[in-house]
């Protein structure tokens, strides 16, 4: 039964990747925007965005990189519960950097927005 172990780990790496990516989809666009225009340097949002794909990756990974331990007799059920509690940890750590990360940027809009448009 340890395969099991193996296919609800594999599920859990997909999922946190797939939740990370589509995180990344939703805000990247509107990031790259408000960052264009307040950093005015092609490479300082290259790198705040970068910055934002890997830190959600690390915080999403982990959490699922210690894998799923499932007694060998355990039901199917007990997987799904496994993997649902990891992935439930991905989003409660994912919320806390994405607040962050929010943060950060806001002061950085307010510090660095010109001048003429208080």
């Amino acid at each position: 039964m340890p395969a099991y172990n193996a296919i609800a780990f594999l599920f859990d790496l997909c999922l946190s990747a797939g939740i990370v990516f589509l995180v990344y989809k939703l805000i990247g666009k509107s990031l790259r925007e408000l960052l264009d225009k307040v950093i005015r340097i092609p490479e300082g949002t290259t790198f705040y965005l970068r910055a934002l794909s890997v830190i959600l990756l690390c915080v999403a990974l982990s959490k699922v990189l210690t894998g799923v331990h499932q007694k060998p007799d355990a039901q199917f059920m007990e997987y799904v519960w496994a993997v649902a509690g990891d992935i439930s940890g991905v989003l409660e750590n994912l919320f806390g950097t994405l607040l962050a990360y929010v943060a950060i940027v806001t002061v950085l809009v307010v510090v660095l927005r010109p001048k003429n448009e208080q």
